[in-house]
């Protein structure tokens, strides 16, 4: 917490001390001497009077603590306490699509990037989403939306489903239950339109560059491509191609490599050529929760590309003060009347 006003306490405290010093320095000089009654020493043995002075007293003293919270108080008040963050604007023009290679070989990372993706949901404000998936063919999930609650939920129960060793199954060294299959059969329908084929990489990022929509309204897009590029088919476009048509539209790319499954470092090195060749980003690692950090970027560069400026935001804090000061004074007026 930071006081935006603290001269101002400072100067009506001293203010109040001054006061304070001139009245005490003036009762003193002011103080005459006792008059003296004769046959008064009674009173002093009476219960009610010497009640009344006891009372007297602590009125007193209560009066002079309240006075002092109330100018305390008060003061802290006037110096107006506050609290500072520093914010980055948020943006509701982010489109972000996550397109998901969904091979045999990506099952497992599959499975941890959408479960880590339908977590991260909670945090988007505004933002619009959409999951795109691929093997020989593409099929959108579901379009750019910010309805979270289906995002999350289609987000959870393709994790659900993607989890499943297709090969393993083929090979019946993996056995599952018929629902589970069903559920996996239908997430997949519809990426393998062609037979003999299977992760046909650079056909998917130009499918997934296809989803966005408004083409005419001025929106940051970018993709979130998860693929380890083990290409086997013939595709329509070069994975340098594919790249060119994102590019081309505005669209950021983000490129998760989780690693090799058969294919050797040149699958890496091409897949790293076309992401930063178009001024995007490659992350390489085993860890799918490195998802969260890739989402940090796409946040903070779209916001520096829209001219967000971090700014100071002071929230004040009146609450205690006024508080303090209005009771107070109502309870100077209270002694006040049970004084008199």
């Amino acid at each position: 917490m930071v006081m935006t006003f603290w001269w101002v306490t400072l100067l009506l405290l001293l203010a109040a001390l001054a006061v304070w010093g001139i009245t005490f320095w003036n009762r003193r000089a002011m103080r005459k001497a006792p008059v003296l009654v004769a046959n008064s020493q009674y009173l002093d043995r009476i219960p009610s009077f010497v009640r009344a002075q006891r009372v007297a007293k602590v009125l007193r003293v209560l009066q002079i603590g309240i006075a002092v919270i109330a100018v305390v108080s008060a003061s802290v008040l006037s110096g107006r306490i506050a609290t500072e963050r520093i914010e980055t604007p948020e943006f509701s023009s982010r489109d972000i699509v996550l397109c998901l290679d969904v091979s045999g070989s990506m099952y497992e990372y599959d499975t941890e990037i959408l479960s880590t993706f339908a977590e991260m949901v909670d945090s988007f404000d505004g933002e619009r989403v959409a999951l795109t998936i691929f093997n020989s063919t593409s099929r959108t999930v579901f379009p750019l939306t910010n309805d979270y609650d289906l995002i999350q939920r289609q987000l959870e129960e393709g994790a659900e489903a993607i989890d499943f060793d297709e090969f393993g199954y083929r090979l019946g060294n993996r056995d599952y239950p018929e629902d589970k299959v069903r559920s996996y059969v239908d997430f997949v329908e519809g990426t393998r339109g062609i037979p003999d084929q299977a992760s046909v990489v650079p056909d998917g990022l130009a499918s997934c560059g296809q989803v966005f929509d408004q083409a005419d309204t001025e929106r940051s897009r970018s993709i979130i491509f998860a693929t380890d590029n083990e290409v086997n088919g013939e595709p329509i476009f070069t994975l340098d191609e594919a790249a060119d048509a994102v590019a081309a539209r505005d669209i950021d790319l983000y490129t998760f490599y989780p690693g090799a499954y058969d294919c050797g470092p040149e699958c890496l090195e091409e897949l790293r050529s076309a992401t930063e060749g178009h001024d995007g980003s490659l992350y390489e690692s085993s860890d799918p929760r490195a998802i969260p950090s890739i989402i940090d970027q796409i946040q903070k560069s779209q916001a520096q590309a829209m001219g967000a400026e971090p700014t100071v935001v002071r929230t004040d804090h009146p609450t205690l003060g006024f508080v303090l000061t209005f009771l107070s004074l109502i309870g100077i007026l209270v002694l006040g009347w049970r004084a008199l």
